[in-house]
């Protein structure tokens, strides 16, 4: 399709509506149901357009996106079971994105997004074993596979892209003070859950052979039987890890949180 072919409904549209236009037909932003759209009602608010893969991609860099479709492939899950999901959407404003764009460019967080299933973390346990011979893994400790750990073991979180900041932050403080932190940064952000952090690394070393929570954990809000907040990651060879740490703990480095974005839409 050439511009001059182009024919819309309202003759009236203003300059920076068109230059909007021919940007996000550039980039991907408008597939050709989004440009029926634009055709009838050229004077649709962009900022409020849903945000394609494409342009998220663009923005974020392709390294820092783990698609449906490419989450899908590693695991081996086929496209009957794809089809059961329906929150395909990424449901996060384009300055959202590129806010999170502007904080990786400066080195101040490590921002991704990338798709879940929303597995619990024994259905991820039992999807990648525990041999280290065949990675990724899961470190082969059981304490959280008896019946006093099922009410948060197997909680499945929702499916959908997830925007992660995996540059771990607030360590050497409690969990409590971590908690307060976190609240100062705004009420779009939370503590990630942990299944979520463990399907996501996992996806990622599958599909960009990244290994991401090398050194540390990821502090989450789950509450074991003992006491303890769950924490996963030290994502070493012998495979992600699980344990659980009193709240009250503050003097291990180790012990940090990825905080996410809260759906948008």
């Amino acid at each position: 399709m050439t511009r001059s072919k182009v024919m819309v409904a309202d003759s009236s549209i203003s300059a920076p509506q068109m230059m909007d236009f021919w940007r996000k037909i550039g980039d991907g932003s408008i597939d050709g149901i989004r440009l029926q759209r634009f055709l009838h009602n050229p004077s649709w608010d962009s900022d409020k357009t849903e945000v394609t893969l494409a342009r998220a991609i663009n923005i974020l860099g392709e390294q820092k996106i783990v698609s449906i479709d490419l989450a899908a492939k590693a695991r081996k899950i086929g496209v009957g079971f794809i089809a059961e999901f329906y929150n395909r959407r990424i449901r996060y404003s384009e300055m959202t994105l590129r806010e999170c764009a502007e904080q990786n460019r400066d080195g101040d967080a490590d921002w991704r997004l990338t798709y879940c299933f929303g597995f619990s973390l024994r259905e991820l346990r039992d999807q990648i074993g525990t041999d280290p011979k065949s990675q990724p893994c899961c470190y082969s400790n059981d304490w959280w596979l008896k019946k006093q750990e099922d009410e948060w073991a197997t909680a499945k979180p929702e499916t959908g892209y997830y925007l992660v900041d995996f540059n771990g932050r607030f360590a050497r403080t409690s969990w409590n003070n971590q908690e307060r932190e976190i609240a100062k940064l705004g009420g779009q952000f939370f503590r990630t859950p942990e299944a979520v952090i463990a399907e996501a690394i996992t996806t990622i070393f599958q599909v960009h052979k990244e290994r991401l929570l090398e050194e540390w954990y990821h502090w989450g809000s789950s509450l074991g039987s003992g006491g303890g907040r769950v924490f996963v990651g030290l994502f070493v060879q012998k495979g992600w890890d699980l344990y659980g740490g009193l709240p009250d703990y503050d003097s291990d480095g180790d012990l940090r949180v990825c905080i996410a974005q809260k759906f948008q839409s």
